[in-house]
Order: structure tokens, then C-alpha cells, then sequence
């Protein structure tokens, strides 16, 4: 295998990285440090081309492959034990098309850089963007990609205009929203929400970009005592059905710093609007949240990405474990029965360090059927996320972080009557999950998957047309967690 990585190493523009070589342990390090894999070589391309030969080179010598490109896998499915990894972080040009307010950015970038790159247009345009500025766009989009202002321009998918991929054959491939093929065409559905890693590697994108409503948007966090959770949520269940698409307003489940003493937490239930037009509308609308005796409230007026480079860096993990879990939740689902569960699990929780959030769907998003895209979930009112965090210098603690959100979540899908769960934040534990991600769009996805790649090169733990399926609860086997490929498979 020497000889081959060798001459892998001659035909790269890019680089090869190996364990003991600089630079390798800062690469396999992702948001998530439970994940622990070492990957036998990776590849890292300065030019498209150099995709092409790291696939090919992974295919020839039968070697599991991965694709990374932020990091923020919550699986850890960017990496493998003695694969290939190719890490997409070099390609990051990005250009501006004004007459089609567009921008086209390869898919090293991260969402802070796609922000940034607009703000140094000096339009004013903004991106249909991630929440978190250190994701990537490759994976965000490929699972449907929810952001703040989705309620007024839909999901990141819905901005997609084009895509440069190298299918499993090794080609290069563009394809657009306006292709005529039938194979273009099914291709581009299904990269609109059936998951990343399933069908190639998308190496560059054009996405559209849009003015916001106002220069300026409100936006801010209120929080309120965990013991209100029933009053605050039987207001809030209701009045997310009578506000405009402009508002919208995401959840947490956690702790926050005391305000006379930081040493000390207060478990909260929190709010964070952001409203994509003038100030004293959106005051106006968030009137009888503010009634409602929050500890405190934080609103400013700043532009989106502004507010996402002050607050997005609030849910990352840092290196610390971690194990995440998410649900689809209908209109009405932040019922008493869910606030109940919400109150009771967070008052358990084994770490301080534990949260929940979730993302209000609804508005744009809502107005494509199910089946105009892979994303399935396009009625979803609320998608909750849980994040169990523990010190990664503690692996004991391990079963009870994980025990503790597993069950959390599963009396939130009984209490709140849920119907999936999203594919971003994918979960080796969950039982059904391939109806859970996909739904009535699963058997479709299993047919372009099938065409595209009949050989399944583009395989995973829970990749499209995988046997796997976990056990029904309750939690037995933490064992799919350590992994990223089918036993059989390595």
C-alpha cells in the first residue's frame, strides 16, 4: 500500500496525509470528540480534479472512503478507520453573479465564509445559510438545510440552482435545476435532501441569494424559567400559527449563568426570534412572549449575518462528546404533554452541559409538496434536536449522557406524536430510521441510488439502501456509535 499512496502523492496537485504527518490529528478532530477514527490516508484537493483520483484511488484498492467537508457530521460519518478520507477544505473559491444573485462556491467552504463573501459584496444579499457559521454547506443542503430566514425564502435546497459532482464513475459532472435528462433530473432531487454521501461528491454549488425585507432584522434570545415551560409553550404552540413567514423563532432547552452568581446555572427555556423586517413590527409581534415574565431578553437589530457570527458559535460542541438525536414534530407538537417532558428531562440531565433546541418549519417551506424534493418533512412545525455533552476525558460517562438524551427523545415522540426525524442530525440509533429521514420519498431514493451507483461504492452505516436498523428501544447496543461502516464492510 506504500507504493500506491506514493504514487498517489505524485499524481495530486493536493496533499496526502498520513497518521504520524503534521497536520493529520487537526483533521480528524470534528466538532464531536466522542468520534475516534483514523483513517488510513487523506486526501486533501487544491483542485477538483484531485477528487476524481482520490475516489478512484479508494475504489481501485477497495478501501472504505469518506467525504469531510466542515466537520460537523453528528455521526462522525466524515471519517472511517483505515479508509480514505477526502477533506474538501482547499476548494474554497466562491464567486458572485449579480444578474443572477447568485453565488457559486466550492464545497471546502463553511458557512462563515459564505456570509463574510457576501458582506464584502456590499449588496446587502444574504444566503439561505446555516444557524452554525463552522457547517459546510455540502451536507446542510443535501439534508434539506434549515435556517433562520427559511420561513421566507424556504429551505437552503429551495435556493440550489446548480451543482458541480463527481458521480461514482469518476465523472465530472454540472447539473442545474433547468436539466432536461431524466438522470440529471432525478440526480438533482435526490442531492435536494437525501443526505449527504448517498449518490457523489458535490464539489461546487450555485445557490441563489436574496434581499431581506429590512437592512436590519430583529432579532435576540428571551428566556425563561424551566418551570414555566407549560405556560410558555401552551402561548407559543398557538401564536407560531397566526405570525407572518418573516418571523421566525427557534427554541432551547438548557442552562444559562446565573446573573448575581456565574458559578452557578439556571435551567431555562428559551426563545430566539429573528424577524426579517423592521424593528417595531417585530417588537410588536413578540408582545405577548414578553408578558410572559421571561429572567431576561436580548434584542438587537443587526443584519443575518451579523447575528449568525454573534450567536452561532453558541451550539457548538468543542471537542467534547457528545451524542445527538432529533424529531418531527406537526402543528401543535410543543403540546403540555411535551412541555411536561421537556421539564422533566431537563431536570435530570447528567451534565450541566446538556441542551435541547429546536427550529420552527412552517411559512416557504411548507409551500413544496413532499414530493418535490428528497426533504420529505415539508409540513413540519417544529424539529427539535437534542445534544447530550460530556468530558471526552471521561468515556465512563458515555451510557448515561447517551441513555439520558435516547429516552428524553423518545418521550418527546410519543408526548408530541412525531412523524420523522431530520437527516442532519443523523442518529445510529434510531430504529425505522430510513422512514424516519425519507419517508414516502425513501423507495424513489433507493432507485436513483441503484442507477447511480450499482456497485454502492457510496456506502455508509446508514446510507441510502443499507440493511442496518438498530433495535427498538429500549437502548441495548451503543455499539453503532463506533463506527461509521456496517461491520461487514470493513
Amino acid at each position: 500500500m506504500t507504493k500506491a499512496i506514493n504514487e498517489l502523492i505524485k499524481e495530486l496537485s493536493g496533499y496526502v496525509l498520513q497518521p504520524g504527518d503534521p497536520n493529520y490529528e487537526s483533521v480528524i478532530r470534528i466538532d464531536n470528540g466522542r468520534i475516534q477514527l483514523r483513517p488510513m490516508v487523506i486526501v486533501q484537493p487544491i483542485v477538483v480534479e484531485d477528487v476524481v483520483l482520490g475516489l478512484k484511488f479508494a475504489v481501485k484498492h477497495h478501501l472504505p472512503f469518506n467525504i469531510k467537508g466542515g466537520g460537523h457530521s453528528a455521526a462522525g460519518y466524515c471519517l472511517n478507520d483505515n479508509g480514505v478520507v477526502i477533506d474538501l477544505k482547499y476548494l474554497n473559491k466562491m464567486s458572485f453573479d449579480a444578474k443572477r444573485q447568485s453565488v457559486t462556491a466550492q464545497m471546502g467552504v463553511i458557512w462563515s465564509d459564505v456570509y463574510q463573501f457576501m458582506v464584502d459584496t456590499g449588496t446587502g444579499l444574504i444566503p439561505v445559510g446555516g444557524g452554525c457559521p463552522t457547517v459546510a454547506p455540502p451536507g446542510f443542503m443535501q439534508g434539506g438545510g434549515y435556517s433562520f430566514v427559511s420561513r421566507s425564502y424556504g429551505m437552503s435546497i429551495d435556493s440550489l440552482l446548480a451543482i458541480q459532482i463527481v458521480t461514482p464513475d469518476g465523472k465530472l459532472r454540472r447539473i442545474d435545476r433547468e436539466s432536461n435528462s431524466k438522470e440529471d433530473q432525478d440526480l438533482f432531487w435526490a442531492f435536494s435532501g437525501g443526505g449527504g454521501g448517498n449518490f457523489g461528491i458535490i464539489v461546487e454549488m450555485e445557490m441563489r441569494v436574496h434581499k431581506p425585507y429590512s437592512k436590519l432584522m430583529l432579532v435576540g434570545q428571551i428566556r425563561y424559567p424551566l418551570e414555566q415551560t407549560e405556560e410558555v409553550l401552551g402561548y407559543y404552540n398557538e401564536w407560531v400559527e397566526n405570525i407572518p413567514d418573516a418571523m421566525s423563532c427557534y427554541g432551547f432547552m438548557g442552562n444559562q449563568p446565573d446573573a448575581l452568581d456565574s458559578s452557578k446555572n439556571v435551567k431555562v427555556l428559551g426563545l430566539t426570534p429573528v424577524f426579517n423586517g423592521e424593528c417595531a413590527e417585530g417588537i410588536e409581534l413578540l408582545k405577548g412572549l414578553l408578558k410572559l415574565k421571561p429572567i431576561n431578553a436580548d434584542l438587537r437589530n443587526m443584519t443575518l449575518p451579523d447575528w449568525e457570527f454573534y450567536n452561532g458559535y453558541t451550539t457548538l460542541v468543542k471537542n467534547r462528546s457528545a451524542y445527538m438525536r432529533s424529531l418531527i414534530l406537526q402543528k401543535g407538537g410543543m403540546n403540555n404533554n411535551v412541555a411536561k417532558v421537556i421539564t422533566e428531562y431537563m431536570n435530570m440531565a447528567p451534565s450541566a452541559a446538556s441542551f435541547a433546541v429546536w427550529t420552527l418549519g412552517g411559512g416557504a417551506i411548507s409551500q413544496k409538496a413532499p414530493g418535490e424534493s428528497a426533504y420529505v418533512h415539508r409540513e413540519a412545525r417544529f424539529i427539535p434536536e437534542v445534544k447530550s455533552i460530556w468530558d471526552a476525558d471521561k468515556p465512563g460517562d458515555a451510557y448515561s449522557n447517551v441513555e439520558w438524551a435516547y429516552e428524553f427523545f423518545e418521550a418527546m415522540r410519543v408526548a408530541g406524536d412525531a412523524t420523522g426525524a431530520y437527516v442532519n442530525y443523523i442518529d445510529p440509533l434510531l430504529h425505522n430510521w430510513a422512514d424516519m429521514y425519507y419517508g414516502e420519498n425513501y423507495e424513489r431514493l433507493k432507485k436513483i441510488k441503484k442507477d447511480i451507483d450499482p456497485d454502492n461504492l457510496f456506502s455508509f452505516q446508514q446510507s441510502i439502501g443499507s440493511p442496518f436498523n438498530p433495535p427498538k428501544p429500549p437502548l441495548t447496543d451503543l455499539s453503532p456509535l463506533n463506527r461509521t461502516q456496517l461491520p461487514s464492510e470493513k
